[in-house]
């Protein structure tokens, strides 16, 4: 009778604990911040690893609904923060953070005050990606103080020139002075707005020529209290965005806007009301004292989204000489709205047409 060999199961080898702190850091860094602190029960060596990530990320929306809850998430953060600075850790790479609070009550006492304080603590030089979304469910407070309601946006944040992606949304910016000289964000490439309200016209433009290096615009939602502002002409001119190849720009509240800064897209995403030219006053609106410019010659568009009135279509399209794929949106059914294109406006690169009533 053959004899049965005695298997003996070799020890399990914790390959992963053995590896350097730094690369142990680097490997917590991907995960959120939760998963990184929650490693600390794994044994002596993990308890300050997630000291040292280099990210404080959040990919879920935290949604409070209650006091207690807020309190629990804020003593959490602030644990973090003071954990991270007791142990040395300064440098973080990346703050992302979204929340949704049960009302704006919450949100104004509970939440805002916080998210402050945290954004003070870790804008600093070398912070490069920046994601800050604070939002309340109920929408019932007064209609007429839509502006006054909304959070100021940390003013730290505009001085941070490290950023490379900077991502806002539900914030109005006051207290900060913007100007053509010494402002700016030079490294940055993405830049998101939603629902965004700024003192004037010009606070806007301004932000957007301290980015010269932008590439991907989305400004979404932007409104201004003031309507008419202190840009000057020469300002106005001299707007320039030499890299930026795709932009969102809708709901933007801005009577006018220098479409000649957007001349290198590859995408475009627009309203029409922004393709007002010297000729042809979309909506019929007053104008402010800056200058109306024919349509630029779009050298580079292959992607053009165009939303609502379709007045100057063909004249949009004639300054496209690249342009592949062509999408039409209007919010409201118009009888023959499609039939107001004829043809001719259609040019041999054109691959593909979409009309869509919202």
């Amino acid at each position: 009778m053959q004899r049965r060999r005695n298997s003996i199961a070799a020890p399990a080898v914790d390959t992963i604990s053995s590896l350097p702190d730094a690369i142990l850091s680097r490997i917590l860094s991907l995960l959120s911040i939760k998963e990184a602190v929650a490693t600390s029960i794994l044994s002596k060596r993990w308890i300050h690893l997630w000291h040292f990530v280099d990210s404080i990320d959040f990919p879920d929306i935290i949604e409070l609904n209650s006091i207690q809850s807020t309190h629990i998430f804020n003593n959490f953060m602030d644990s973090v923060l003071v954990s991270r600075e007791a142990s040395g850790s300064h440098f973080i790479n990346s703050f992302r953070l979204k929340i949704e609070y049960d009302n704006r009550s919450l949100l104004t006492f509970l939440g805002f005050p916080n998210v402050t304080k945290w954004v003070n603590l870790i804008v600093k030089p070398g912070l490069k990606y920046l994601c800050l979304d604070l939002d309340s469910y109920d929408d019932d407070y007064d209609s007429d103080d839509v502006i006054g309601q909304k959070p100021l946006l940390p003013i730290s944040i505009l001085s941070c020139r490290t950023l490379v992606s900077l991502d806002l949304a539900r914030f109005r910016v006051k207290g900060f002075t913007f100007s053509s000289v010494g402002f700016g964000f030079p490294s940055l490439n993405v830049l998101h707005f939603r629902d965004i309200v700024f003192q004037q016209g010009r606070d806007f433009m301004l932000l957007l020529a301290g980015c010269p290096n932008l590439e991907y615009l989305r400004a979404e939602d932007i409104g201004f209290h003031y309507q008419r502002d202190s840009l000057t002409i020469q300002e106005y001119e001299s707007l320039s965005l030499p890299k930026l190849i795709s932009a969102v720009i809708t709901q933007c509240r801005c009577s006018c806007f220098p479409l000649k800064a957007l001349s290198n897209l590859e995408y475009l995403s627009v309203e029409t009301s922004m393709l007002r030219t010297k000729d042809h006053k979309v909506y019929g609106m007053d104008q402010l004292q800056c200058p109306l410019y024919d349509i630029p010659i779009f050298r580079n568009l292959t992607h053009l989204e165009l939303h609502d009135r379709l007045e100057l279509v063909p004249q949009m399209l004639q300054h496209c000489p690249k342009l592949q794929k062509l999408e039409l949106r209007q919010m409201f059914c118009n009888i023959g709205w499609n039939q107001k294109l004829s043809h001719n406006a259609f040019h041999h690169t054109l691959e593909f047409a979409l009309f869509v009533t919202c």
